[in-house]
């Protein structure tokens, strides 16, 4: 089956997984903005009304079911993550990723990828609602669990005072990109990985609120993975 004839259909609503993905979203984007602001109230008016239109326009395309055509060349869907991609790398070799690299403590750039952690629990449950494909859980091929888990652990050393060798944020840092990428992308209709049955698909964030976990949530985490190597570095 080609993209092209996919013929998908909205997930069947759930409180928990909507309300789980949109709220993790939310409040996401809002202590983004308030940690890479750092008291610049210009930057924080930008980057609030630059967040919030970013939101309402994927939330309004989403809910008008444009992102599910896949009739159209090329596919929406595939425009909404390259641009996912061109906004996250963009945000993390931008000059404020720069400035956030050399300004913010380690441990608080890794600590907001702890989100990945309850995110993983509300993508698990979801895959028990067949909302999505059980690859994209820790019951498949996503352990990005451990990402979070991981941050949790490393903030934990960080803030005790524990001497932390680089090596160990680095083999974090290159795991969570990993797990970002491979699931993402072996599971899109484009990719078709695990076969064409639509629910090996991973269309559900296609609709609203779920297409907030790629351009909300993923762009939070890419941008953040960068901004952790250049502070590293």
């Amino acid at each position: 089956m080609q993209p092209e004839n996919l013929i998908i259909d909205p997930p069947q609503y759930d409180t928990i997984t909507a309300f789980g993905i949109g709220g993790i979203a939310v409040g996401m984007a809002a202590l983004c903005v308030v940690v890479y602001s750092r008291g610049n109230s210009r930057r924080r008016v930008k980057l609030t009304i630059g967040a919030a239109l970013w939101m309402a326009v994927t939330a309004i395309t989403a809910e008008a079911g444009l992102l599910s055509r896949f009739d159209l060349t090329p596919p929406p869907m595939a425009l909404m993550m390259a641009s996912v991609f061109a906004i996250a790398i963009g945000i993390g070799f931008s000059p404020l990723g720069r400035t956030l690299a050399n300004e913010t403590s380690l441990m608080l750039l890794v600590a907001l990828q702890i989100f990945r952690f309850p995110l993983e629990l509300v993508m698990h449950h979801a895959a028990d609602q067949s909302i999505m494909p059980v690859q994209l859980s820790y019951s498949g091929y996503n352990f990005d669990i451990i990402t979070g888990l991981g941050a949790i652990l490393l903030v934990s050393l960080m803030k005790f005072k524990t001497e932390l060798s680089k090596v160990v944020v680095w083999i974090w840092n290159i795991w969570g990109m990993y797990c970002l990428l491979a699931i993402a992308i072996t599971t899109s209709p484009m990719a078709q990985a695990f076969g064409n049955d639509p629910a090996n698909l991973n269309t559900w964030v296609l609709f609203f609120p779920y297409v907030w976990l790629p351009v909300v949530l993923v762009t939070i985490a890419i941008s953040g993975h960068i901004i952790i190597t250049r502070k590293l570095l």
